[in-house]
């Protein structure tokens, strides 16, 4: 790949990858609105389950508008990363802006009060966990930092493994 290729690959995957990242922003508002009702929290797990299609539709994207309608495994599977990995680092600030700054245990309050609900006690039992120590753990949990990191990492091991399916269904030579 030459630096003007490369280049332009990075023009769109830096694009795509603030899509990425606004749809999955869009998926943790619903989730930080759950304890509205059950239908919000629905629609934010329907909004990652559909972010590889989304990604999908950009590779297509690319691949008709920048290439030709050629693209090989390996620049497909280049670009998924890319955009999963911008998506990642750009979603992973919001979360810790809006955790630092906006949420003051609300968040956390909402799962605090899911976790102590009389369905949830059999299962905290099972775990061997007092109460104190699972109220600690979530503390730690719902750390601006701490919340970023892991929604950081776990963005980018599920990208890099969706990557590899979506860069096999989209290469086109």
């Amino acid at each position: 790949m030459q630096s003007e290729e490369y280049r332009q690959l990075r023009t769109y995957t830096r694009y795509d990858g603030l899509y990425l990242a606004i749809l999955w922003s869009a998926s943790f508002a619903c989730t930080v609105m759950s304890s509205l009702g059950t239908i919000v929290g629905a629609i934010g797990n329907l909004l990652v389950l559909a972010s590889p299609f989304f990604v999908g539709y950009w590779v297509k994207r690319y691949r008709d508008d920048a290439l030709g309608g050629r693209i090989s495994f390996r620049r497909a599977l280049l670009f998924c990363f890319q955009v999963f990995f911008d998506g990642a680092f750009i979603f992973a600030i919001c979360q810790f802006l809006y955790m630092k700054f906006l949420d003051n245990g609300k968040l956390l309050h909402v799962y605090q009060t899911m976790m102590s609900m009389p369905e949830m006690k059999p299962v905290i039992q099972a775990y061997g966990v007092s109460e104190a120590e699972l109220n600690q753990a979530m503390q730690q949990m719902f750390d601006p930092f701490a919340l970023a990191s892991y929604s950081f990492i776990v963005a980018c091991i599920c990208g890099a493994v969706l990557s590899f399916i979506i860069a096999a269904i989209m290469k086109k030579q």
